[in-house]
């Protein structure tokens, strides 16, 4: 069971965090955190569950998470942004991670657009959602998945070969409420500083990154392209450099 007055004992957040709505089961925290928008929950405010059981991936598919073992969680944000800087959440959130788990000598790198990698292998990933009203980006939901105390038994044989945690990792077990909390310690000024510290973002995610300036293949939509990742472009996009051309990418997987 996660206690989420552990969570708030180590917060040192204004807003996130401080309203917490905690499931012990529960399909997907995206699909929830948009539920209790609806009933006026504050910014800030977080989901958490200790068993999530068909969580959102990218596309269709869906993110699983070993029971009492893993963090998933979503934060709620009614960001006062124009609706362009949308595509800067996910590339904040995984800096915010990977800022956060230096705490616990755990160094993770960072995939585009939203993949958290340790080892080699996917130990997190990220899901935003978010809803445009004019130019303005109204609502957003940030939902992050983090493999935290899970043991290889923990993983399904057919993911063994990509998938690690933490503990999997260091041989070492981890508070995930003292996780969770640094993860929004380290969030909250990043998006706070939004859009004043992007050049500080980008340089920051690029120094972190583990495919920059390497070859990659890039999967678009039904097509597959190569080439060399290069930087983030200024909406958080991927710059790849393909034929002797910079080409900017808006949504994909690298794989």
């Amino acid at each position: 069971m996660l206690f989420t007055n552990l969570v708030q004992a180590n917060l040192k957040t204004g807003i996130f965090g401080q309203q917490i709505e905690y499931y012990t089961r529960l399909e997907s925290t995206n699909s929830k955190a948009w539920e209790i928008i609806e009933e006026g929950a504050q910014s800030g405010a977080l989901v958490v569950t200790d068993n999530q059981f068909n969580g959102k991936g990218r596309g269709d598919r869906n993110w699983s998470a070993a029971p009492d073992k893993s963090l998933t969680f979503s934060l709620l944000l009614f960001p006062d942004l124009i609706s362009n800087l949308s595509g800067w959440l996910p590339i904040v959130s995984g800096l915010a991670v990977h800022n956060a788990l230096k705490n616990f000598d755990t160094d993770i790198k960072l995939k585009w657009p939203n993949d958290l990698i340790l080892g080699g292998k996917k130990m997190g990933g990220i899901l935003c959602e978010s809803k445009v009203k004019g130019d303005q980006l109204n609502q957003a939901v940030i939902g992050i998945g983090l493999n935290v105390n899970e043991t290889m038994d923990d993983f399904d044989e057919t993911l063994r070969a990509v998938a690690t945690s933490m503990y999997i990792y260091s041989e070492k077990f981890y508070q995930r409420e003292r996780v969770l909390a640094e993860i929004l310690n380290a969030l909250e000024p990043l998006l706070d500083g939004l859009p004043n510290n992007v050049n500080s973002i980008k340089a920051e995610w690029e120094k972190a990154c583990c495919h920059m300036d390497q070859p990659v293949q890039f999967h678009h939509g039904d097509e597959i392209v190569n080439g060399t990742f290069k930087s983030l472009g200024d909406t958080g996009s991927a710059m790849l450099e393909i034929d002797g051309q910079e080409k900017r990418f808006y949504s994909g997987e690298i794989s």
